[in-house]
């Protein structure tokens, strides 16, 4: 089957995955929430602090609020701040002491807290031998964040060390861009959805294989994606009637459809014959690159549906090279929270003429991380059963990569503290 089957030019990802985004409108619905319901949503504005913080002084560290004037000398413990209160009700006088914890705010009349340590204990009455300046041992008002200050910028997408931080400073909603709704369509007459083990290893057995292509796309839309929502998914068999019907329907709530399996380069090929089916503009046909090579984009009313292979690793390294980054596009994504994604050393030289997504086997040592490709043959996309045997999937573009540089790996399984090889 000849590359000529494919519509013009096998273009490269990165050019494929440009197009598509200069060809479709971000998402532009914002919504108010909570902030703990905003996780993995995209901020739509920058989150500003509503107030100073902290609203008056509070205690660095356990001991004793006090007049700065009062030090060195022996004082009067006249009661303990409760935590959780701001406004105390309370004033000490000259040669008086009140007891705080970290965080707990400071009386009327104290400028400074003398360390529990710092003092000797005599009943209700502390001594201090030594000098302490005003504003010592506290955090005055507003030095942890100013009204009006930036905390997150727009295009952020938020994370829950983010929701933990902006409720501390008082900040409980926030305004974000509704997730991205996706839909997902594997196809394949040979394709069933396992459930019972002995019946699915059965029909594995037979010849048929288990859908688990989607399985690795999931993930990688919850793990690469968290600001995506999956709308709709089917198990499809290769009739392209029904396939173009299910589109149409999915298109109607989702904002973009993956379809894996039938995107090869033969014109008896589901997307090819999907074209005369819809009304549809041809983005792209083909990548070059490997595994993936049959990665193809359509619009439909200006919507993408976006071809995958029906090979798990072949249909990620698709998901990486074009689905993410228009995923970022359609969100508005500035940054996103971290991935599982580290930087290792190649453990030996490399070389490819094309992209490619390498199941490879990482390992601490020194500090470093270090990576090594599986064998030739354990790269097959029909391999599949080699993902057993990595670790994680090194992202590398086409060129040559000397022992030593460092490379991108997506990890799926913690490295091992020892080279295994074999």
């Amino acid at each position: 089957m000849s590359e000529y089957r494919y519509l013009g030019k096998l273009v490269p990802p990165e050019e494929a995955a440009e197009k598509l985004r200069s060809l479709v409108e971000p998402v532009k619905d914002v919504v108010e929430l909570a902030v703990w319901d905003a996780i993995g949503h995209v901020l739509a504005e920058p989150v500003t602090a509503p107030y100073d913080f902290p609203p008056r002084p509070r205690a660095a560290y356990d001991g004793y609020a006090v007049f700065s004037g009062d030090t060195p000398g022996r004082l009067r413990i006249i009661a303990e701040a409760p935590l959780g209160k701001v406004d105390l009700g309370l004033r000490i006088g000259r040669g008086e002491a009140v007891y705080v914890s970290t965080g707990a705010y400071l009386p009327d009349g104290a400028d400074v807290v003398v360390p529990e340590e710092a003092v000797k204990r005599e009943g209700d009455y502390i001594i201090v031998d030594r000098r302490f300046e005003s504003g010592k041992n506290l955090d005055p008002a507003g030095a942890y964040v100013k009204k009006g200050q930036v905390l997150l910028d727009r295009g952020y997408v938020v994370t829950v060390s983010d929701v933990v931080a902006l409720l501390d400073v008082a900040v409980t909603s926030v305004k974000v861009y509704r997730k991205l709704r996706i839909g997902i369509i594997a196809t394949g007459g040979e394709l069933f959805k396992p459930s019972n083990p002995q019946i699915t290893a059965n029909k594995i057995l037979q010849g048929y294989v288990a859908e688990t292509t989607t399985s690795l796309i999931k993930w990688a839309l919850e793990a690469l994606t968290p600001w995506t929502t999956i709308v709709d998914y089917d198990l499809l068999p290769d009739d392209v009637d029904t396939i173009a019907w299910r589109i149409e329907r999915m298109l109607d709530h989702a904002d973009l459809v993956l379809l894996t399996g039938g995107t090869g380069p033969s014109e008896v090929d589901n997307f090819y014959q999907l074209l005369g089916h819809l009304r549809a503009e041809i983005v792209f046909r083909g990548l070059a690159m490997r595994g993936g090579r049959p990665t193809s984009a359509m619009l439909v009313d200006g919507k993408p549906v976006i071809g995958l292979s029906g090979h798990p690793v072949s249909a990620l390294h698709g998901f990486i090279r074009v689905v993410e980054p228009l995923l970022r596009h359609m969100a508005s994504v500035r940054r996103t929270p971290s991935k599982p994604l580290i930087y290792a050393r190649w453990a030996s030289g490399y070389q490819t003429p094309f992209p490619r997504l390498v199941r490879v086997r990482v390992w601490l040592s020194n500090g470093e991380f270090w990576a090594e490709p599986l064998p030739k043959p354990q790269q097959l996309s029909s391999n599949i059963a080699s993902i057993t045997m990595a670790d994680g999937y090194a992202i590398v573009d086409a060129g040559e990569y000397r022992r030593g540089e460092r490379i991108p790996v997506l990890l799926y399984r913690e490295p091992s503290r020892e080279h295994i090889s074999g």
